[in-house]
């Protein structure tokens, strides 16, 4: 076993490569065939140890940032931040661990189930990571073909998990004609032509998809709309000495995107460096701003409530919608709450507090509902959320018209994070066939089309407003929009099926 570890290895980096900040997705579709040679007719324990390494090198070479996060911005000592970071690898490196065993355990049946099963178990697998415990969806497979529009399109049917199935069964193909090659073996031809077959038609879909969306997105309700960055350092963020300093910032930018004539300016999560009341807000310094721009403004900011009853407070994370005369008309507080940073996940028994600092001990919302705006709604997500492909669906199958994506990713720094959080929303634009905007304190804010172009976007920290002229989506919602994860669930279930079969084998 052990020397097969460096095929292991050697397939973890490629797979790295095809994540920010490298960015190159063309690696994806060969990383797999080192590690199904390793795989390759080994018992399951050994598969399994094997995955696991897999695992652990690939979560190490892209969630590594998780101690810049801690260390830098949550006060937490470097040797803690890096043992928690190792934990989190561990526990990640169990599903690929699994992906291991699973595959090398049909290492006896034919290539035909052997090219069903390799995708449909890595996409099984990977769904139960983005939903189990708190759900960490993270770089995906399927992100790493952000930028390859004729490939994604397919999402707005499978979600993201489709193209995360189409690259492992192009590897599996792969695999399996170069294992032939080298042993001499008939050449599985007919299973090689029909993996060809769905990538052609994955690729000829996306061509008449993005045609398609580019004829009917002319005839959308149209608004120009303000993405602004403000780059407050997340180091003063709550100074309180520089609350003022960060309003001037968005002042200034939103005065520069009224000038350019955006009707809807938008501000980045907690873009309030205090707790929101609506009747300050009315009366004070952004209530200004909101009235000279003449705007509509969708801001977010922490937020309470306080039960009279109980006499306990509640804070959320929150975003509101401003009318160009300072009236709160709507508001959305955050559902998916980030755990340990946004609060502690069975905080009675665990002894741990949150990794990082800021406000409060957030509640999550009661759901994702859109706010209403122009005889449609304003999907929210904040920061976290845009990873969760159902929460976006569910916005948009609740009434939203465009998705907007505020979040503060300065607790990145300048890792490879802010490059994945971004490349990830994309999938969201596709997925509902949507206008995204995304607002980031510190980059990557980003105007977004409905096929995953983007159309404008920002460095990492710059001072910048962009403005633009996007659609409202209306029509028919997609088939993701209007039935979810099905397809990740038709995977749960070939895998469920050979898991099964194989038990009942054994005895």
């Amino acid at each position: 076993m052990i020397r097969k570890i460096p095929l292991v290895i050697l397939s973890a980096v490629l797979l790295v490569a095809a994540f920010p900040p490298f960015s190159l997705g063309f690696t994806a579709w060969f990383s797999f065939v080192p590690l199904m040679f390793a795989l390759d007719g080994v018992n399951k324990r050994k598969g399994f140890a094997l995955g696991y390494i897999y695992g652990f090198v690939f979560f190490l070479g892209t969630v590594y940032w998780v101690i810049h996060s801690m260390f830098h911005y949550g006060g937490v000592p470097m040797t803690a931040s890096v043992l928690v970071m190792l934990a989190m690898v561990l526990y990640l490196s169990l599903f690929p661990g699994l992906f291991g065993l699973f595959f090398s355990a049909a290492s006896d049946g034919s290539v035909a189930a052997r090219g069903v099963l390799a995708p449909a178990l890595w996409v099984a697998f990977e769904y139960l990571r983005g939903y189990l415990l708190t759900g960490f969806p993270w770089v995906a497979l399927g992100y790493t073909q952000a930028h390859y529009l004729s490939v994604i399109q397919i999402a707005d049917n499978t979600g993201v998990w489709g193209v995360s199935f189409l690259v492992v069964a192009v590897n599996a193909g792969l695999f399996f004609v170069i294992r032939a090659y080298a042993k001499n073996e008939r050449l599985p031809l007919r299973e090689a032509l029909v993996v060809a077959a769905m990538f052609a038609s994955t690729v000829s879909y996306g061509l008449i998809s993005v045609s398609q969306t580019d004829k009917e997105s002319p005839s959308w309700s149209r608004i120009k709309v303000g993405v602004l960055q403000g780059s407050i350092d997340q180091g003063v963020k709550w100074d309180r000495s520089y609350q003022q300093k960060t309003l001037d910032v968005y002042r200034s930018l939103s005065l520069n995107a009224h000038s350019a004539g955006a009707r809807l300016i938008i501000w980045p999560e907690t873009a309030i460096p205090f707790y929101f009341e609506a009747d300050k807000v009315k009366s004070g310094f952004i209530g200004d701003i909101v009235r000279d721009t003449g705007s509509y403004l969708l801001t977010g900011s922490p937020s309470y409530n306080y039960n009279r009853v109980t006499g306990s407070i509640e804070y959320f994370n929150s975003a509101y919608l401003i009318s160009p005369s300072a009236e709160v008309i709507g508001r959305y507080d955050k559902v998916h709450l980030v755990p340990f940073g946004e609060y502690v996940p069975l905080k009675s028994i665990l002894p741990f507090q949150k990794l990082t600092a800021g406000v409060g001990d957030f509640t999550a919302g009661p759901g994702p509902l859109p706010i209403k705006f122009e005889g449609g709604g304003i999907g929210v997500l904040v920061c976290f959320e845009s990873i969760f492909p159902d929460i976006a669906r569910r916005e948009v199958k609740n009434g939203a018209t465009v998705l907007v994506n505020i979040t503060n990713d300065g607790w990145f720094g300048r890792t490879s994070a802010p490059y994945q959080h971004f490349e990830m929303s994309i999938f969201r634009a596709v997925e509902n066939k949507t206008y995204l905007l995304r607002s980031a304190n510190t980059g990557i804010s980003a105007i977004i089309d409905p096929v995953g172009r983007v159309r404008k976007k920002t460095k990492l920290f710059e001072k910048a407003a962009l403005v633009d002229d996007i659609g409202l989506r209306h029509g028919r919602p997609t088939f993701y929009t209007a039935w979810g994860d099905l397809f990740a669930y038709g995977c749960i279930a070939v895998s469920t099926a050979f898991i099964l079969t194989s038990l009942r084998r054994r005895r």
